[in-house]
């Protein structure tokens, strides 16, 4: 038995080592240098992590590209399998005469150990999720990075999944609902079968997904806290915070910006965002679900009873509504809600 166990962690590690890899292979692997991990299976993705010479990882995926998706104490991320290797091995194998051996296949390359002269050892199988989960994947037909995640919501996916998704598997009774924003907002899609390839309204686009079961569960309506409320004078050309309702100073959520008496905008700040959306009074929940832009709104677009959305520079949801004009002063009436 520790014979097999030990052959089995071999295929396991070694596959990570080899630029044709399998997906869903999963085993220890060691670093053999200082090696940078990072948000996503290329050198174009931000570091998040460093990997010390020596340091064993747990390896849960490989693309073909040869780039693999680690655990470790620390950020987990993704690391290049050109600098991973076998770990030293806890027990040494009672035959030395032993091989891996590559066959590339129509479904793929898959691993097996020849000793001896003998028949090869059949290749260890990559574990299949238990119970009711939905695995997600960045390509069609499943193929690329994945995760599978059990019964449960994803109010935001990270940079590697991030309208990035093309097709869905379904394991036990698990269905899967992915949303083209964040917090399960905007367009949904219902997957109840596998999905090899998703629709064009999905492909690419999800951004927070739900797996449940049976029917889809009723979402619980969220109670906002105010944080702050009341109404502001804005002067053309001055700012003002959401999260307390001041004009000037620091901590400016929105800028009255003229560029000349005709073109007027309102520009978010200090890293707010603003959503004009359809302009209606959405209160939290809608605030909640829209799209946020750093992008400015014309003042044209945005006349008076129009409602504007936005995230303030403090990450709390805030509205305000645009009540009227003194002048060149713009008379608004927002409410800000607690995280």
């Amino acid at each position: 038995m520790r014979m097999v166990h030990f052959l089995a962690s071999t295929i396991l590690a070694a596959a990570v080592v080899l630029s044709a890899t399998v997906a869903g292979v999963a085993g220890e692997a060691a670093s053999t240098t200082w090696l940078n991990v990072r948000s996503g299976p290329g050198t174009g993705f931000s570091v998040v992590d460093t990997l010390g010479p020596g340091e064993v990882v747990n390896v849960t995926e490989c693309e073909t590209n040869g780039w693999c998706y680690v655990e470790h104490p620390g950020p987990d991320g993704w690391v290049s399998s050109n600098y991973l290797t076998v770990p030293p091995a806890a027990e040494e194998a009672s035959d030395p005469d032993c091989r891996l051996q590559l066959t590339i296949g129509p479904s793929g390359p898959t691993m097996s150990i020849v000793c001896g002269d003998g028949p090869a050892i059949p290749p260890w199988p990559a574990p299949s999720p238990v119970g009711d989960q939905a695995c997600f994947y960045v390509n069609a037909n499943y193929g690329g990075a994945s995760f599978c995640y059990g019964v449960g919501v994803l109010n935001s996916l990270n940079a590697t999944f991030n309208d990035r998704i093309s097709s869905v598997r379904l394991y036990g009774a698990a269905k899967a609902r992915l949303c083209v924003n964040n917090n399960l907002g905007g367009y949904c899609r219902v997957v109840t079968n596998d999905a090899p390839a998703l629709g064009p309204f999905i492909n690419n686009r999800g951004s927070s997904l739900s797996v449940y079961t049976g029917a889809f569960p009723t979402p619980v309506p969220l109670v906002p806290v105010t944080h702050s409320t009341g109404s502001i004078d804005l002067p053309q050309t001055y700012r003002a915070n959401l999260d307390n309702g001041a004009v000037g100073g620091p901590g400016a959520d929105i800028w009255y910006r003229a560029v000349n008496p005709i073109i007027k905008f309102i520009v978010p700040r200090n890293g707010a965002l603003l959503a004009r959306g359809d302009g209606s009074n959405r209160g939290y929940a809608g605030c909640n679900a829209e799209s946020f832009s750093a992008s400015q709104i014309p003042l044209a677009s945005i006349p008076v009873g129009t409602y504007v959305c936005v995230k303030t520079n403090a990450g709390r949801i805030s509205q305000f509504r645009v009540n009227g004009f003194v002048g060149t002063t713009m008379k608004i009436g927002y409410t800000t809600w607690a995280n």
